[in-house]
């Protein structure tokens, strides 16, 4: 993913790739680990729940967890 802003403070310094907890700073290799991540944790077992809004945040915390260090930030998991 790419951004166009001069200046993001979620990004590091003269690149337009996220911060990350990797500390990965080139984008294909983001992007590399991000699915990786995402595929491993798709094969662990569901969360249980009704399928309404907490349930929704239950399945995807876990998927998005481990790349960027804000993923999830606005709904706490």
């Amino acid at each position: 993913m790419v951004y166009t802003a001069e200046y993001d403070p979620l990004c590091y310094e003269g690149t337009t790739v996220l911060r990350n907890k990797m500390d990965l700073r080139d984008q294909e290799e983001l992007d590399e680990f991000e699915l990786t991540m995402f595929l491993t944790r798709s094969e662990e077992l569901w969360p249980e729940g009704s399928l309404d809004f907490p349930h929704y945040l239950a399945l995807q915390c876990p998927l998005r967890a481990g790349g960027q260090p804000h993923s999830g930030s606005r709904f706490s998991c």
